[in-house]
């Protein structure tokens, strides 16, 4: 096995990444909102089609001045995601909707303090909200 393909077991997978700027605008114009103490999260649903997936995109606003930091956040929210996403495709799947996700990470507490288990539990309190959304 190549060092290329132990990374990719690992890896998120590209097609699952929402690169369009046009996308992420719409998902916060029509989304529902998820506020946490350090993420906010953006989703919405629409039916299930042929290329059934969720995607996610990963944004953190220009007010967290450094570019390290801002880099920093978005690499320890898709960490989050990557390391939970097999706990919110069936929750998602069953009720036989697809997902656009967009996380964002709230301005407010300087970037160095903020660890993955801070945006851990937040991550948590999202799937119990949109488990809940999707029950109601």
């Amino acid at each position: 096995m190549s060092r290329r393909d132990r990374s990719d077991r690992f890896a998120l997978p590209k097609d699952d990444i929402i690169r369009s700027s046009r996308e992420i605008g719409e998902i916060f114009r029509r989304g529902r909102r998820f506020n946490g103490n350090i993420l906010s999260v953006f989703y919405t649903f629409h039916p299930f089609a042929e290329e059934s997936r969720i995607r996610v995109a990963f944004t953190v606003s220009r007010k967290v001045r450094r570019a390290v930091d801002r880099t920093r956040l978005k690499r320890l929210m898709r960490e989050v995601y990557r390391l939970n996403r097999e706990r919110i495709i069936p929750i998602i799947e069953a009720s036989g909707k697809c997902s656009n996700i967009v996380i964002t990470c709230i301005h407010g507490r300087p970037a160095a303090t903020i660890s993955l288990k801070d945006i851990e539990k937040d991550y948590e309190q999202f799937l119990l909200r949109i488990n809940s959304d999707l029950a109601g």
